[in-house]
């Protein structure tokens, strides 16, 4: 499953403007799911970005998985 950062945005209770604050990280098969699962089940999640996971291989090189 991919995993996606999800993200708040509000009113700043002591600023008065508006802020985007960062959620919790949801794991689903697509941006699409995502989303759906965010308005299903929160009302108040936007799905921001999908989590690209870097990780460095034996060899030298990035496997971007």
């Amino acid at each position: 499953m991919k995993k996606f950062q999800t993200i708040v945005i509000g009113i700043n209770n002591t600023t008065g403007q508006m802020g985007k604050w960062i959620g919790p990280v949801i794991e689903a098969n697509s941006i699409e799911e995502a989303n759906r699962w965010c308005k299903e089940n929160t009302e108040y999640l936007i799905v921001d970005q999908e989590i690209i996971d870097l990780s460095y291989t034996t060899e030298g090189g990035i496997n971007m998985n």
